[in-house]
């Protein structure tokens, strides 16, 4: 990779960590005015809007004026969502908050944002990272020949094409009926249905499977996928919401067609834990979570969505042969060519 296409991205990179470090006053601007004369904790939800964060991110480029480049209001419905799924996320975190032990997760609909929440009672840090690969997954390789040639090198490094790759080559597929089924998944059929599902939160990829339980029982489960590329965190508040509204748009089905249960999984490029130096060797790790059914999900998670319990069920990563521009790694950027002035 060029020096000049190195400089580029260190310039990215630098500008975002600029935008990211001036978010924190933000945070505590809305906090304040949201809690007002009350201490924590509250008996109220703190949930922040579109015009109580376009007012904070105003009030705070007032505090420093002359700023080369204030706080832009341009995306608010994505403020924290931007924030938290850094890794810098709970470093940049307002330390007075911290102290207190309160965090926040994104709410949706209503010109909602996000809302205050207090740190689950074993947790340390506002954000933990719950899900991350471990060392001892194993690596299975897949076939991408069938890719045309261009495509494999013109990959690039986004969730729509890391959701076409798992697509056409059947890695959910595969997950399910290799590993998850050695962990107790029984998956009988499973069919893609659509990307991009335009809900709030947006679904990136679902499909329908059938399973069986070990007594036998037919189970038609609706399963969502979650796409995170290489840095950023999986955020759990993010599949539960997934769940939800999974649960609320499939319940027009029923008879036959009725779904009986929801199975999230995340899939995100990543470097193998012991090989996170080597910026090379890439791979789609695959995270099959528990599945929720419709009866326990009505009767205990549906006004207490982030009481529902997440945990994976069985876990890989996959890697591409031959190698993935995108997926493999990083693709390069291609160098402009410079303006030549006409005399």
């Amino acid at each position: 990779m060029s020096d000049e296409i190195n400089k580029d991205i260190g310039k990215t990179d630098a500008e975002d960590q600029i935008t990211q470090s001036k978010k924190p006053e933000v945070i505590e601007i809305v906090y304040d005015r949201l809690i007002g004369g009350d201490t924590w904790p509250v008996k109220r939800r703190l949930v922040v809007d579109r015009s109580m964060l376009e007012a904070a991110i105003k009030e705070r480029n007032r505090r420093h004026v002359g700023e080369r480049k204030p706080l832009s209001t341009g995306n608010v419905a994505n403020f924290l969502k931007d924030f938290i799924r850094k890794k810098t996320c709970n470093r940049n975190w307002p330390r007075r908050l911290l102290t207190q032990r309160i965090t926040a997760r994104q709410v949706y609909g209503n010109e909602q944002v996000f809302e205050f929440v207090e740190f689950s009672s074993n947790d340390t840090v506002p954000f933990p990272d719950r899900f991350d690969p471990t060392p001892e997954l194993p690596v299975i390789r897949f076939e991408s020949l069938s890719i045309p040639l261009e495509a494999r090198k013109l990959g690039r490094q986004d969730e729509p094409w890391l959701i076409q790759i798992a697509v056409s080559q059947r890695l959910i597929e595969t997950h399910l009926s290799t590993r998850a089924v050695d962990c107790g998944l029984l998956v009988e059929t499973l069919a893609h249905l659509q990307v991009s599902v335009k809900t709030q939160p947006e679904i990136d990829a679902t499909f329908i499977a059938t399973l069986r339980t070990f007594e036998g029982k037919r189970i038609r489960t609706y399963v969502t996928v979650e796409a995170k590329q290489i840095g950023e965190r999986i955020l759990e508040h993010q599949v539960r919401e997934q769940v939800g509204v999974a649960f609320s748009f499939t319940s027009r089905l029923n008879g036959e067609d009725a779904i009986d249960a929801i199975l999230p999984i995340v899939i995100q490029v990543v470097r193998k834990p012991e090989d996170f130096a080597d910026a090379a060797n890439q791979y789609v790790y695959v995270a099959q979570f528990n599945m929720i059914g419709r009866e326990e999900f009505d009767k205990k998670y549906s006004l207490a969505l982030h009481d529902m319990p997440l945990t994976i069920q069985s876990a890989a990563l996959y890697e591409a042969f031959p190698p993935i521009s995108g997926i493999s790694n990083k693709p390069k950027r291609a160098v402009r060519p410079r303006r030549v002035l006409s005399t």
